[in-house]
């Protein structure tokens, strides 16, 4: 069977999450599918690189489903059974990994996933796309300059720019006297008004957002990815950093993941390796698991904050919307919506969270718009439920 082209992209997902969806991608169709159409089903949590996604759909011209150890990957359905295939998948949600059915699961009539020829990696954890980031950003390079000639930054005399082939740029990004972009480990992107000031030293492969700007001194080494609008100093290892974040002062950060509008007091430390160089264990929903890696940090979630001197213990798991501050570690696991550190650990003011997320936004000119906050009750609401 020749390969249908897609004319149009859309996507499911939670129901509280839709309007986020809908902002991040103007136009796209959010769980609203058509009964009509034939639909193409691509499980949101595979990472594809180096042509492994071509390998993979010439397969699903040859059956109309796989899978790959036993968690859905691609399928291609017409019409109601589209419908019926979400509803399948959405039963799934929160129990265990994500599309990963327990039990023989309600599929449409005749809808029989066969295995993949070959094992298809799941971002299933933060950590899980720590580790895989080399890989993705060496990826995303390809991709980007297939065809193009490279774009350098500018760069102030005593700047210095290694492997410059190997190094991309877009219009406005500034490299300050001093600075170091060492490529031969592998290659860097910088976006749109991206400033790198004077002594900070950045190490391929990693990409910086744009206007994001890259504090004097700092130490950013490979597997680092940085998003829009942040502010970096220290040392950075190995780290996914997300959009309107602060990381800004001396203090170790490795293998860790910020979300957006995250921000680390000074001198706080994180833990990436445990002292006996075992696996590192974290929290997950389903309670203490181990993440497989000997390298695991801090994941931190969206609006949360720490206080300066703040060290991390390896394999910390960090809710939304948390204030952490205070002497000694703080627990490996600090629920959403919480307020203090080691020796104590209260539930945060809702109310008062959300007046800090309004000030915090407009100070990077952004807005802290009602789904926003919709969002946030609804995940508040979530925590409550839990801890009652």
């Amino acid at each position: 069977m020749a390969a249908r082209k897609i004319t149009r992209a859309a996507f499911v997902c939670r129901p509280w999450l839709v309007p986020q969806v809908e902002r991040a991608f103007p136009g796209a169709v959010v769980n609203d599918l058509p009964t009509t159409d034939d639909l193409f089903f691509l499980n949101g949590s595979a990472l594809f690189c180096k042509g492994e996604l071509e390998r993979f759909l010439r397969q699903i011209n040859d059956h109309p489903a796989l899978q790959s150890g036993g968690r859905l990957v691609a399928a291609r359905v017409r019409g109601e059974d589209g419908s019926k295939l979400v509803a399948a998948l959405a039963a799934t949600w929160g129990k265990g990994s994500p599309g990963e059915a327990e039990g023989p699961p309600s599929w449409p009539r005749g809808f029989r996933p066969k295995e993949a020829s070959e094992p298809v990696r799941f971002m299933t954890r933060p950590w899980d796309l720590v580790h895989a980031n080399v890989a993705t950003l060496i990826d995303d390079f390809a991709i980007t300059r297939r065809g193009k000639e490279p774009a350098l930054p500018t760069a102030s005399p005593g700047a210095h720019l290694i492997k410059k082939a190997r190094i991309l740029s877009r219009p406005g990004s500034r490299i300050m006297p001093g600075a170091i972009l060492d490529a031969s480990t592998g290659p860097i992107i910088l976006g749109e008004g991206v400033r790198i000031l004077h002594q900070a030293v950045i190490l391929g492969p990693a990409y910086i957002g744009p206007n994001s700007l890259i504090k004097i001194g700092a130490k950013v080494y490979g597997g680092t990815s940085i998003g829009p609008m942040c502010k970096v100093g220290g040392e950075i290892e190995g780290s996914i950093i997300h959009g309107y974040a602060n990381k800004q002062h001396d203090g170790f950060l490795g293998h860790s993941y910020l979300a957006e509008w995250t921000n680390l007091g000074a001198g706080t430390d994180t833990s990436d390796l445990k002292n006996n160089y075992g696996k590192v264990r974290a929290f997950a929903p389903e309670g203490e698991i181990d993440t497989g890696h000997t390298f695991a940090g801090l994941i931190m979630g969206d609006h949360s904050k720490c206080g300066i001197g703040t060290m991390f213990n390896s394999g910390t798991v960090v809710g939304v919307m948390t204030n952490i501050f205070g002497a000694g570690y703080p627990p490996k696991h600090v629920p959403s919506f919480s307020w203090g550190g080691a020796t104590l650990l209260e539930p945060y003011d809702l109310e008062k969270a959300l007046a800090v997320a309004v000030l915090v936004s407009a100070r990077r000119n952004r807005a802290f718009e009602p789904i926003d906050e919709a969002l946030y009750r609804h995940l508040h609401q979530d925590v409550g439920t839990r801890r009652g």
